[in-house]
């Protein structure tokens, strides 16, 4: 059986991951589609529209065999990270190529990380520049290596892929295959085109409170009526601000510094700002505390692991503990997953005991428990305990 993999966060699934699944079953020939999907949590640090298994099942419908989540470690990182453990994940799973989305899908990625690996590695820019994004300076570098600036999110999580291919050895092993992307643009947040949106235009149409005729052209009917009812991801920040104030406010600087990433006096201006700004909004209070050196979506992860109290520890042994745990499949896919069985190197979860809440899965339960506790409309079940994978037929 041959299996191709795609990393994906599905925020929420629609017609362009549909189209995203076929092609990648086509150009490479594989039959059965692996996805490593993030879990309540997306990359830049904010709840997903939808809870994981919610997300799972419309993948599942929408084309995708077998569904794993990323662990909230690698979810909620930036991408050389991210990619690392959707890499990780993929190959412990047994797929022989990974294919995702790219603005320019004609460049060749492994070809030029392997150009960009050394001279990143020995460059001091990381260190030295304090005036620029970790992003921005990245990007000089890369330039600077391989002639080719890569300025679109597709493209960098692409490279990101590369990297993490070399970096675990695997770049022998499993093929990297870009698919152009179709229709909007990334960040697109009006809809222009009559069959594929982006994910954030489709997230703004569904706070105008839209009925599902407005998006049953570009997604599926069940994905339409959940984001015709879409009432539990509004507002989530201003939601959590008020536990974010009082857990700043109230924890001493010394203890906010064991906060993973809240390190080189973030702390000690965290506590300040707030203290100073405690009656502004949470979008307020975060364009004031934006600085040159860190990109939002970098400081509204650090918000999150604040909320969630992860402190440095914690994170560095998660990072070192990846593992597979299945959120749905259909038949072809369950195929798959018992085909592959005997092979698969990683602890596999499918089913959350009491030990693993306070072991391997302890990041995923808290971000689980805080997203029930989020979430504008009553969740029918627990996030993870009670939970098996959702089957589809």
């Amino acid at each position: 059986m041959k299996a191709v993999g795609i990393v994906a966060e599905y925020n929420p699934f629609h017609n362009g991951h549909a189209y995203q699944l076929a092609k990648a079953k086509q150009i490479t020939g594989a039959d059965t589609t692996v996805v490593v999907m993030s879990g309540n949590f997306v990359q830049r640090g904010l709840p997903a529209v939808f809870d994981k298994w919610q997300r799972a099942e419309l993948a599942l419908i929408g084309g995708a065999d077998v569904v794993y989540e990323l662990p909230f470690a690698f979810a909620v990182q930036p991408a050389h990270l991210f990619a690392r453990g959707a890499v990780n994940v993929l190959v412990a799973a047994g797929v022989t190529c990974i294919a995702f989305g790219a603005e320019h899908a004609q460049l060749d990625f492994l070809a030029l990380a392997k150009i960009a690996r050394q001279k990143l590695s020995e460059n001091d820019a990381f260190k030295n520049d304090y005036t620029q994004t970790y992003a921005t300076v990245f990007n000089d570098v890369l330039a600077d290596a391989t002639g080719q600036r890569l300025s679109q999110p597709n493209d960098l999580l692409g490279f990101a892929y590369a990297m993490a291919l070399l970096d675990l050895g695997y770049a022998d092993k499993v093929n990297l295959v870009p698919i152009q992307r179709q229709g909007a643009d990334y960040h697109q947040t009006g809809i222009t085109d009559t069959r594929i949106a982006s994910a954030t235009a489709l997230r703004e149409l569904m706070l105008q409170e839209q009925t599902v005729n407005e998006f049953v052209d570009y997604v599926s009917k069940p994905a339409a009526q959940l984001l015709a009812g879409g009432e539990q991801s509004k507002n989530w920040s201003e939601a959590w601000y008020p536990f974010l104030q009082y857990k700043v406010l109230t924890t001493p600087i010394c203890q906010l510094e064991q906060i993973y990433q809240l390190t080189d006096g973030l702390a000690y201006r965290l506590k300040e700002q707030m203290t100073r700004y405690t009656r502004v909004d949470y979008q307020t209070f975060m364009t004031m505390f934006k600085s040159k050196r860190y990109t939002w979506s970098r400081l509204q992860r650090t918000m999150l692991y604040t909320l969630l109290n992860i402190s440095h520890d914690e994170m560095m042994q998660a990072l070192q503990r990846p593992y597979l745990r299945v959120l749905g499949a259909t038949k072809q896919g369950r195929f798959f997953i018992k085909k592959k069985r005997d092979q698969i190197q990683l602890p596999v979860i499918n089913h959350v005991t009491h030990e693993m809440i306070n072991d391997i899965l302890q990041l995923d339960y808290r971000a689980g428990k805080l997203y029930e506790l989020m979430a504008k409309q009553p969740l029918q079940q627990a996030m993870d305990t009670g939970r098996i994978p959702v089957f589809y037929e």
